[in-house]
Order: structure tokens, then sequence, then C-alpha cells
């Protein structure tokens, strides 16, 4: 018995073509985290066990959603991604014979509209796909892995992934992420941020996604994606530097006003 997972925040444009892409598995269990569109309404077209729940990590969710499940064999998939036919042909055979614990799966990318396949696109392998007497636990807030027993498989075919649809989508993912990364850095005791770390963390990401990871050599859509990925690595350190600082910056702003009240609106 195959279970399929798919964790959702506002993805009512996008959750009826993954719930299409598996609604042959034997178990489909949506987790909602905290949306306020139509994405559980449309999830409760296709499966009964539809659970909403807020304010836990990636790794909590993925963790709580699991408990939810019957099945043997359990599946994540993201609600931007679609199990193709031969990857169900593939799966139906792996839960009925393999002897592995886990599997890896690899993605297809579409980006702003373009299928790309450089740098960290190339070989985007997930590990998706447990055997449930096998599985652990997840671990990590946010870029979480699954720990289990055992070894290790990996596919022949492959999710198709459809990310980064338009600038919004990736601005609204990028400051919901950049938030925990942000915790996460100063929770782990990092160095304060001043000015040179600012320099050096953009010039450095720079390099990493325009030349290491060929953003810069890739199209037009290679360059449009390294930079905002730029742009999402620099605005978590800003994020910490948020953090850091002896006072909430809203708290701030509050002082300023009650002196101008108390001042008579003269500043200085």
């Amino acid at each position: 018995m195959l279970s399929v997972i798919i964790i959702a925040k506002n993805e009512q444009e996008l959750i009826r073509g993954c719930l299409e892409s598996v609604k042959w598995a034997d178990e489909i269990v949506v987790v909602d985290n905290g949306s306020d569109d139509k994405t559980a309404e449309i999830a409760q077209k296709y499966t009964s066990k539809v659970f909403k729940i807020d304010g836990l990590d990636f790794g909590q969710l993925r963790n709580n959603a699991i408990e939810k499940t019957e099945g043997d064999w359990v599946l994540y998939v993201d609600a931007d991604e679609r199990v193709l036919a031969p990857l169900k042909d593939e799966l139906i055979e792996i839960t009925k014979s393999s002897s592995k614990s886990a599997y890896a799966v690899s993605r297809k990318n579409i980006i702003f509209g373009q299928e790309v396949s450089y740098g960290p696109y190339k070989k985007d392998w997930m590990i998706r796909l447990f055997k449930r007497k096998d599985f652990e636990t997840w671990v990590g807030a946010v870029h979480e892995y699954g720990k289990f027993k055992g070894e290790l498989g990996y596919t022949k075919n492959y999710f198709l992934h459809l990310t980064h649809r338009n600038i919004d989508h990736f601005i609204k993912k990028s400051l919901e992420w950049s938030k925990i990364d942000a915790k996460l850095r100063l929770e782990a005791g990092h160095p304060k941020m001043v000015k040179w770390r600012f320099v050096r963390i953009f010039l450095s990401e720079l390099y990493t996604q325009g030349v290491l990871r060929k953003g810069f050599f890739s199209g037009t859509v290679g360059i449009i994606d390294s930079i905002l990925q730029v742009f999402f690595f620099y605005m978590t350190y800003v994020r910490l530097w948020e953090l850091q600082q002896p006072k909430p910056l809203d708290e701030v702003y509050k002082d300023i006003d009650q002196k101008l009240v108390e001042n008579d609106f003269k500043y200085k």
C-alpha cells in the first residue's frame, strides 16, 4: 500500500494538478499549512484526509503527516510537483518488490516557464519515498531531510517541478524561508553582521550562483534566477542583522513617534 503526502499552503492554483497526478495512490494525505485560499476545499474533493495544521516548521509538518498515513510505503510530493506517468509505473513496481528502504527521486525543473538543467538543477535529487518500517524522522526546520535505516535507491524517472512561476511567487516564498533561515542562524550563534560581512556575502554568493552554478551562462532565465537566488540569500542576512539589534525595529519607530508627540514634533 502506497500513501502520498502533500503539504501545501495557499496552493489553490496548483494543488488540483498535483492531486490528479497521484490519484492512483492507495491513500492521499494533505496537510494544509495555514492556507487562506481554497487549497483545503479543492483537496477535499480527492481525499477525506485533509488536515489543517499551522505553526510548525517543515520538518515537523512532514513528521506529523506521516503519523496520519497507513501505507507500507510513503511518498512525499509538493504541490508544485507532478508524478509523471513513467514515474507512477516505476513507483508501483518499487512498492511491490523492492528491498531498499528509501528512494531519491530526481526533478525536472520548469523555472519562469522554461525547462532548465544547469548547475543545481542538473541533478536535483530529493529523497521522498520511504518504506515505513525503516523510516526514522525528518530533520530540519527548512531544507529538511528524512532519516531512515537501510539502503537508498534511485528512481529512473522523475518529478516535473513547476517552480518559480513568476516574480511574485518567488518573492513570497523567499520572504517566508528567509525568516526561518535567519532565526536558525541566530540560534546557532552566527557572528554579528557588520558592513564588511554584507559585502563579502553578496560577492561570494553572486560568484557561486552565477559562475560556479553556471547561471550566468545559461540564458536569460539562468541570469534571472541566479540574481534572485542572491537576493534571497542576502535577504536572510539582512533579517539576521535585524534580529541581532538590541531593540526590534518596530519598537524603534514607535519610540521615535512617541518622542515626536512629546516634543510637539520637533526633531532633535
